[in-house]
């Protein structure tokens, strides 16, 4: 045994059983569990498969078994021709490889080296959990996710009565399994038991087992018994169960009453206060708010980031077109289309961090996208303060208007090579960290979407040829911080 044990902590955890029939603690023989959500259920986009073999494949699982039934032809299609696929996926159908039945695991024990996770097809969960799992697994021992019902954990799964063991550390606990139904939970170590559940959580479908302990259901007496709730049950016996808490990631079961909604909510805004670092106040108080419900929309039409990305560069550009003539109410409408425009350009990353649709190019058309619509506003309302106003017929608004322009094509050189040194270790180098650290500063903040109130402010006071001025001052004072900052990696070695 302690070779055996030896040999799986040199393993990290590399490969995934997802079942797309059953839970991970369904017992189908007895057939009184709930029915489960198909996994082709539609949660942010993505059907709970393509979002299951997706969020693994991003956690760094490299080799997916799918325990499929008769979906599987549904299941393939989903991930036919699709590019993102990078794991090699595995199709064993559950009419010779039934989760019920321990000579399953007993077989797929004997092809795993080290640990394997097992997870349900009906949760929902992020990819830092995966990495978590696969870290912590690589020991060699069973972990468990655990959490309770209110942090979208199903109430049917087995509760967990958790005790640190002072000598292991609080990661490590004995453990004692409890069933759903009202009896007493069978004790599996040594102490007091208590019987109120509610204080208890719950396993999350979402475990890890060493090989050795996954096949190890068929030497037990199961009796009907679920043979990975066998397998957890023995790692408790034998001090071996770590448990990880999913509200520390993000984890949700999708089952229950409204479950797919709740979680594709739940997984939006878990999405966006991921983001709202980078945001400003109006993006987090405001425009994220509105993001989500028009995120929702563009998921069911099911438009990619690009083509969203492109609506809102096109609304912006239209919003500059009410700016030029120069009157109160068609600047206001200008204001307002300005601010949609805004809004809209959160949803396109909202939806491909949702569908693992993020990419290179994605990312620069974003980035022209945004300076193409901030240099037709500023032209926009440069025409509009020299067709009217106090500025009427003057050179002076024409001026500030170029002054701007070529303050943003410049900001957008600096920014692109500033974006491209993170690829470049050797220029790097030739600056100091707090340099550094400025730059990660700036290009954090060169998104920011609050001028865009403040041009909403301003043409509702009537007074946007004030917000021209201060525009071309403050855009080239970017540009001259952005460059100071840059100077090491602008001037060219001898």
């Amino acid at each position: 045994m302690d070779g055996t044990l030896r040999q799986e902590t040199t393993y990290a955890v590399d490969t995934a059983i997802l079942l797309t029939s059953s839970g991970v603690f369904s017992n189908q023989m007895n057939g009184s569990d709930e029915p489960l959500p198909s996994p082709l259920t539609r949660v942010g986009g993505m059907t709970l498969f393509q979002r299951a073999v997706f969020t693994l494949q991003r956690g760094g699982i490299s080799k997916i078994w799918v325990l499929a039934g008769s979906e599987e032809s549904a299941l393939r299609q989903t991930l036919h021709h699709d590019t993102r696929i990078q794991a090699a996926v595995r199709w064993l159908p559950i009419r010779e490889f039934p989760p019920h039945d321990p000579q399953t695991w007993e077989t797929l024990a004997d092809e795993v080296h080290g640990s394997c996770m097992v997870v349900g097809c009906h949760t929902v969960y992020s990819p830092t959990l995966v990495q978590q799992l696969r870290l912590d697994g690589a020991q060699g021992k069973a972990i468990v996710v655990v959490g309770h019902p209110n942090e979208g954990y199903h109430s049917g799964n087995p509760g967990i009565v958790l005790r640190p063991d002072p000598q292991e550390g609080s990661a490590t606990s004995s453990v004692v399994f409890q069933d759903h139904q009202e009896r007493p939970a069978t004790k599996l170590k040594s102490g007091e038991m208590t019987g109120d559940r509610s204080r208890h959580p719950l396993v999350g479908d979402m475990i890890v087992l060493p090989s050795r302990l996954l096949g190890i259901s068929g030497v037990l007496n199961a009796n009907g018994t679920n043979p990975l709730r066998l397998s957890l049950e023995q790692a408790a016996i034998e001090g071996m169960v770590q448990t990880v808490h999913g509200a520390s990631h993000w984890f949700r079961d999708v089952r229950g009453h409204k479950g797919p909604q709740l979680a594709e909510r739940n997984l939006l805004r878990s999405l966006q206060s991921l983001k709202g670092g980078l945001d400003g106040l109006v993006d987090r108080h405001f425009n994220r708010k509105l993001s989500g419900i028009l995120t929702r929309l563009f998921l069911r039409l099911k438009w990619s980031p690009n083509v969203i990305t492109m609506v809102s560069m096109v609304v912006g550009v239209l919003a500059a077109g009410f700016f030029i003539p120069g009157s109160w109410e068609l600047a206001l409408v200008g204001a307002l289309l300005f601010q949609l425009s805004v809004i809209i350009d959160c949803c396109d990353g909202e939806v491909a961090r949702l569908t693992f649709s993020e990419s290179r190019f994605g990312q620069e058309l974003d980035i022209w996208a945004d300076n193409i619509v901030h240099i037709a506003i500023f032209v926009g309302i440069a025409c509009g303060a020299y067709l009217q106003g106090p500025w009427f017929q003057t050179e002076l608004p024409l001026v500030l208007g170029a002054s701007a322009v070529l303050a943003n094509l410049a900001s957008l050189l600096l920014v692109n090579h500033a974006r491209h040194l993170r690829g470049r270790p050797r220029d790097l180098r030739r600056m100091t960290t707090r340099e550094r650290e400025k730059i990660e500063f700036l290009l954090g903040n060169v998104a920011n979407r609050d001028f865009s109130i403040i041009v909403f402010g301003s043409a509702l006071f009537g007074v946007l040829h004030w917000f021209l001025g201060l525009a071309a001052m403050g855009s080239w004072f970017f540009v001259m911080s952005m460059a100071w900052i840059l100077r090491r990696t602008l001037i060219p070695r001898a």
